[in-house]
């Protein structure tokens, strides 16, 4: 359900901006029906269009990989070609600290806070996300950590 939004997002921006932004998704199979927090993935992609890819000149591009960690980690990857992230911006960010300064578009920077808190609860775990990025238009990389669950078939 998470990738069906991200899916349906992509295709709501291309169309709005005559498909400038390039996806691509790689899923091991055998973890599509792991659970996860609602809303998790969509505000990241937003993110990396909003904050990454918009800033740039070229064609934006995002990767999504849903992949085995370990026995019983999965790891999810959202990255993007944009314009980078330097080490401080990283830290403000995972730390919950990153607010940015209002100019019109309606971010405020909180959404990345509140999907590491919401993991956090989520996973009973502190390390859930990394932030990579080589630097100044090199792109960004974000991996979640969740552990294997699948979800309760009901006969509803």
């Amino acid at each position: 359900e998470e990738l069906e939004l991200v899916d349906h997002y992509i295709y709501i921006l291309n169309v709005r901006f005559s498909g400038d932004i390039h996806y691509g998704k790689e899923i091991e199979e055998d973890l599509l029906d792991s659970c996860m927090p609602s809303m998790i993935l969509q505000p990241i992609v937003e993110n990396s269009v909003n904050h990454g890819i918009r800033e740039m000149n070229g064609e934006g591009k995002i990767r999504l990989k849903v992949y085995h960690v370990d026995g019983d980690t999965l790891g999810i990857s959202i990255r993007d070609n944009g314009i980078g992230m330097d080490r401080d911006t990283i830290e403000k960010v995972l730390g919950g600290n990153y607010h940015e300064e209002q100019s019109g578009g309606g971010s405020n920077g909180i959404a990345m806070g509140n999907i590491i808190a919401r993991l956090k609860l989520f996973t009973q775990n502190e390390d859930v996300m990394t932030i990579l990025s080589d630097g100044k238009n090199q792109g960004t990389e974000v991996i979640l950590y969740l552990p294997i669950k699948e979800r309760e078939k009901t006969d509803v």
